[in-house]
């Protein structure tokens, strides 16, 4: 997290409010007892392998961080920034934890869930199957990535994420209808 940054601010109906920004070093403001509501921009990258099973990649949070170090993440993540639109905080949270560049047409809209009653989360799917794996993390957020078999990432979820994502049922449930939709399952 970078302490000098705003977070975009929306009303009660999605809407951005323009020109008004959270102070990020306040923390969420659920903790805050506020009503402004900020949001998240969630990555997935996954893949397909040859022999068609299919895998979700995870990065594992620095030792440094101040949250949840040394647990696993979902792929890239992050708070949107004042004035920012979700797919720009998609692609900047993307590059700036796992050192990949994607692009607005590579992102696959899955969802928009909410965290909490101050935060709420859009969640995208990129497809990485024929992409090389030359992950870089030069902002010391992140320490490794993994990539894990759908089969296994329930277990893996739950013994080795962070805790909020050990408890998050909403978002995998609507990750494994998105997955059945587009014929994945």
């Amino acid at each position: 997290m970078h302490h000098d940054e705003l977070w975009q601010v929306y009303a009660p109906n999605g809407e951005p409010i323009s020109g008004l920004g959270w102070e990020s070093e306040r923390g969420n403001p659920e903790g805050c007892n506020s009503d402004k509501i900020v949001g998240v921009a969630v990555v997935f990258l996954y893949r397909v392998k040859d022999n068609g099973e299919l895998e979700f990649l995870w990065q594992k949070r620095s030792e440094e961080i101040d949250r949840y170090p040394g647990y696993y993440d979902i792929s890239a993540g992050g708070h949107i920034n004042l004035g920012e639109s979700l797919v720009e905080a998609a692609i900047r949270e993307t590059y700036e934890e796992i050192g990949v560049s994607i692009e607005a047409d590579d992102l696959q809209f899955l969802t928009m869930i909410p965290f909490n009653k101050n935060r709420f989360a859009w969640v995208w799917g990129v497809d990485w199957s024929q992409r090389e794996d030359d992950f870089n993390f030069n902002d010391k957020e992140v320490s490794e990535v993994r990539w894990v078999k759908y089969a296994e990432m329930e277990e893996f979820r739950k013994k080795f994420a962070k805790p909020p994502l050990q408890k998050d049922k909403l978002t995998f449930l609507f990750l494994d209808r998105w997955l059945e939709m587009h014929g994945y399952l």
